[in-house]
Formats: C-alpha cells, sequence, structure tokens
C-alpha cells in the first residue's frame, strides 16, 4: 500500500543509505583495498527501496515519534479520509508532472548532443577499426570522428557508436581508448546508466539521488579500469594511464559537456576524478579474500537493512484520552480492561465500551490513537 506515511519512511531510510555511499566513494583508500563490488551492492539495494515506497500494514511493527513527527503531521493526522486522499493525490500529480518535466528535459538534451554529432561527423583513416576488429571481430559497434567533441566515448543502447576527436594519437593509444570504450559495451555499462537515469528522473525531488546518478559514472570507470589492468602489463598499464593524461588536458572543443547517455574515455580537465582513477589502478590491492569479507559483509548489512527498512515505519504517536461515556447519573471510563476494537473487512475498527461502538478508520488505529486497546483480527474464514 502506498501512503504518505510509506513515502516519507522510504525518503528517511534511503538518504542515510545515499550519503553511506556518497561518503565511501570518495574515500580512495576504502576502494584501493576492498574494490568497489560492495559500493555496487549498496546502490543496487538503496535503489530498489526507493523504487518500491510501499507499506505493509499488517506485517509492520510501527515507531511512534510522539513529539517533531507527530508534531508535523498532526494536521494529516487528524484530517478525514477524504482529506488524506486528496493531499495524495496532490502529491502523487505534483510528482508526475515533475517526471514528466525530468523526462522531457533529458530528452531535449539527448537531442541536442544528437544534432551535435551529425553536424561534425567524419570518418577516419580506417586504422581504428583495424584495431577493434582485433580486439573483437563480432563486434558491432561502429566508429566515426567529429571534430565536435574533445573526448571520445561510446553512444547508442542499440547502435552503439564509439565517437574519437580529432586528436592525433598514435596505434597503442587508439587500441586503449577503443579497448575502454569497448568494455563500456560488453559490461552493459550504458543501460546501467541508463537505468540510473531513469530512476533519477523518477526521483527529481531527491538531491541525493542526483548525487547517486552523478557518482554512478566514476563507479563505472573505476570498474573499467581494473578491467583494463587485467588485460594488460604493469608497463601497458603504465602507458594507459598517461593515455588518460594526454586525453584529459588540453583546451576545450565546442562541444564538451556529453549527455548522460554517453561514457567517454575521461572527463576533460576534471582533476580529482582523474587523481581516483590513477590512484585506484596503481594502488588496488588484489586480496581477493579480503575482499570477499567485505562484499559479504555489505551484503549481509544490506538485506539486513531492506528487510528492517519494510518491517518498521515511522508513524506519528497521539495519545488516546480516557472516553467518559455519561448515562443518566452514572460515568464510564474507558481503558483496555473494559474496551477492545474489532477488525472490519474494509479495513475500518469497531470501538467497543460501555454497551456503545463507535467506527475508528484504519488510519486512526495504525498511528497510535488507540494503541493499548486490545484487537480482534478480521477472521477471513
Amino acid at each position: 500500500m502506498l501512503s504518505l506515511y510509506s513515502l516519507i519512511w522510504t525518503f528517511l531510510i534511503s538518504c542515510p543509505m545515499l550519503l553511506l555511499i556518497f561518503i565511501l566513494r570518495r574515500r580512495s583508500d576504502y576502494l584501493t583495498k576492498y574494490g568497489v563490488t560492495f559500493i555496487s551492492i549498496l546502490y543496487i539495494f538503496c535503489t530498489v527501496r526507493m523504487l518500491f515506497p510501499i507499506e505493509f500494514p499488517s506485517h509492520q511493527k510501527v515507531i511512534c515519534d510522539p513529539y517533531l513527527y507527530s508534531f508535523l503531521m498532526n494536521l494529516y493526522a487528524k484530517s478525514e479520509d477524504i482529506h488524506k486522499k486528496i493531499v495524495m493525490a496532490v502529491i502523487l500529480t505534483i510528482w508526475i508532472i515533475g517526471i514528466i518535466i525530468a523526462v522531457v528535459h533529458k530528452m531535449r538534451e539527448w537531442n541536442k548532443v544528437k544534432g551535435y554529432l551529425i553536424k561534425g561527423t567524419s570518418k577516419g583513416d580506417g586504422v581504428a577499426e583495424k584495431i577493434l576488429r582485433e580486439i573483437d571481430s563480432e563486434c558491432p559497434i561502429k566508429i566515426e570522428y567529429n571534430l565536435a567533441i574533445a573526448e571520445p566515448f561510446i553512444k547508442g543502447l542499440r547502435h552503439p557508436v564509439i565517437y574519437l576527436p580529432e586528436k592525433e594519437c598514435n596505434e597503442k593509444e587508439l587500441e586503449f581508448i577503443l579497448m575502454h570504450e569497448y568494455l563500456h559495451w560488453k559490461r552493459k555499462d550504458l543501460w546501467k546508466k541508463f537505468i540510473i537515469n531513469i530512476i533519477g528522473m523518477i526521483f527529481w525531488w531527491n538531491p541525493l539521488a542526483y548525487l547517486l546518478c552523478k557518482d554512478l559514472d566514476q563507479i563505472i570507470e573505476l570498474n573499467c579500469d581494473n578491467a583494463m589492468s587485467k588485460k594488460y602489463s604493469e608497463m601497458d598499464t603504465l602507458y594507459y594511464l598517461d593515455t588518460l593524461t594526454y586525453m584529459a588536458g588540453g583546451r576545450r572543443a565546442n562541444f564538451d559537456k556529453v549527455s548522460s547517455d554517453t561514457l567517454g574515455f575521461v572527463k576533460k580537465l576534471e582533476v580529482r576524478p582523474l587523481k581516483q582513477r590513477f590512484h585506484y589502478v596503481m594502488f588496488k590491492k588484489d586480496d581477493k579474500r579480503t575482499q570477499r569479507k567485505m562484499n559479504l559483509f555489505i551484503l549481509g548489512v544490506s538485506v539486513i537493512w531492506f528487510v528492517a527498512s519494510y518491517y518498521f515505519i515511522l508513524q506519528p504517536k497521539y495519545t488516546m484520552p480516557q472516553v467518559e461515556v455519561y448515562q443518566e447519573d452514572a460515568s464510564f471510563v474507558s481503558d483496555d480492561g473494559n474496551s477492545y476494537l474489532e477488525e472490519q473487512k474494509d479495513g475500518s475498527y469497531i470501538f467497543y465500551y460501555a454497551g456503545f461502538t463507535d467506527t475508528v478508520s484504519k488510519e486512526d488505529v495504525e498511528s497510535g490513537m488507540y494503541e493499548g486497546y486490545p484487537i480482534i483480527k478480521y477472521n477471513k474464514k
């Protein structure tokens, strides 16, 4: 079930995880010791949790906050059901409109890139094609040169194309560039980036989700650099790093900012990401046992966090005052010893006290207003 409480809880439970990923990704010492797989595990669990902001009222443990959260949610919690539905409808409408705007903006960006690439595209001398065939003779990737770009990159989910800038390279440097982009295609990195971009458009209102999308590029590049270092000797790996530096330098081209549906060789004139890639390749430790232990630990913690995030839910708590029922000259005080709730088929409840009954909404019971009273569950049979 989707509710305002489940949306808020998803936001509150996901933000600390997103922040943790953001911090760990910048710790080069952690990455060189444990690899980047554990970061990817955190990405996956956090992404899935954000995509399904639902609750299971009959199987959840309610965490009640009688202070700040209850104060902030007071007006909503005490509203009638029809007003709560209106609030949810307004929130979902704004959310959907925001998604539509984000999709339109992203498509305009992609079309702009497509327009730039069509204008400045030219064919090379065939050397790059020859090298790519040596890498994989059955590879469907095409190669094109373009004056409008400053860095090599691959683009296209169904029809991949490697775009090369008009920058002089020898055959070895060209091999590194093509191998790097080929590995992006082989590892389905463009699809990973496409999916994370969709998630970013869905959660356009969450700044930490934006950081998640932005950080994904660096994680993909670190994984690709790791794969490159396994394919080449130590000397060739150093030459590969030198090629990264060569391609990162120089002046910016007319069209330097590639779109979010591409994966480049190196980001132009961005020092910090490049330094981290150097550090990771040169100092990474191939201690598979330690990395396996770390991955299993992170996997276990992620599973516990994921399950707990659905088992628990934060809701406001309000004290239910004792109900005095006056009958002639006598009064009756309702408490958990003489009153109870009975669940109905439609999810509402009947409150029994002193021979009287009162209909209570499901939301009032879940918010803690009737906490302490015995509840007779609805018998489906």
